[in-house]
């Protein structure tokens, strides 16, 4: 059964994965297709090797290549898809694989992986070439067999790229004739482990700032200490938060007039002049 690219399209643009047209538009599974959301923006894509690939071979499995301190890539060599129970024409990519009977196409699998780095990101004499070429690209080569042993696939068990569709994000693996009950397919494939617009705590990502306050004796409506993201300033006698500002004879509120209004962030010295608080 060839795959009807009109039900892919509109499926994807409707925030739906496509599997099979062996399921409605109904059935299929809610998720994210499109690289707009917050956890989908690669914030460290420009560290992303355009050339001269890291990884190649079956001793690399499950290698990640990192820039600085920051995990980018993650690698994975002939790693065995999971089917879906429905047909042999749908496989997921799953770590750990999935059972060999196959999961249900319509649910988000525990274990599914998504992200996969494609030839987009490499430099233009590499668009044509697979994870495992001489000169290894971006883009995944798919293998069938009936055999469990990866080790012994050969160049008779590649599937063509004529022959399938992978979707790089979502990780779901589309072949135009569905296979045998008893043969596996394998990829080889780079996915992306760097930090999202969620998760990059360098630009905002990854939660707020946290402020606790460790009061003192119940009821004297003082702070011992605040600790803002982790530091700690003192707040007692001499520095109250009630020495910023004053009340003034009629009742308004004023800037403070004592000698040493800022106990918290800032200090005078001993030429009176201000200080951050050491």
């Amino acid at each position: 059964m060839s795959i009807d690219q009109t039900k892919k399209s509109n499926r994807l643009l409707g925030n739906r994965r496509f599997t099979s047209d062996a399921l409605t538009t109904a059935q299929e599974a809610f998720t994210n297709v499109l690289d707009i959301n917050a956890n989908e923006v690669y914030t460290q894509a420009k560290f992303i090797p355009t050339g001269s690939l890291p990884f190649s071979g079956s001793s690399q499995q499950q290698s990640t290549y990192t820039s600085g301190s920051n995990d980018i890539l993650k690698y994975y060599y002939r790693q065995k898809l999971t089917k879906s129970n429905v047909a042999n024409d749908v496989f997921f990519f799953m770590f750990p694989t999935g059972s060999d009977s196959g999961v249900t196409p319509q649910l988000i699998q525990d274990g599914q992986q998504g992200n996969f780095i494609s030839p987009k990101y490499s430099v233009s004499a590499l668009a044509n070439s697979t994870t495992e070429d001489a000169t290894p690209g971006y883009g995944v080569k798919v293998f069938k067999s009936t055999s469990l042993n990866s080790g012994s696939l050969g160049d008779g068990d590649v599937i063509s790229a004529n022959d399938y569709q992978f979707d790089y994000k979502t990780g779901v693996l589309q072949l135009e004739s569905a296979l045998s009950s008893n043969e596996y397919v394998y990829m080889t494939a780079y996915q992306y482990v760097g930090k999202t617009l969620a998760t990059d705590s360098s630009i905002g990502g990854g939660g707020g700032t946290t402020v606790t306050a460790n009061p003192g004796t119940s009821g004297s409506g003082q702070l011992n200490t605040i600790t803002i993201d982790g530091s700690s300033f003192a707040i007692g006698s001499g520095a109250q938060l009630d020495t910023f500002f004053e009340q003034d004879g009629n009742g308004d509120v004023m800037p403070t007039n004592e000698t040493n209004p800022v106990g918290i962030f800032y200090e005078f010295d001993d030429n009176n002049d201000i200080q951050p608080v050491a």
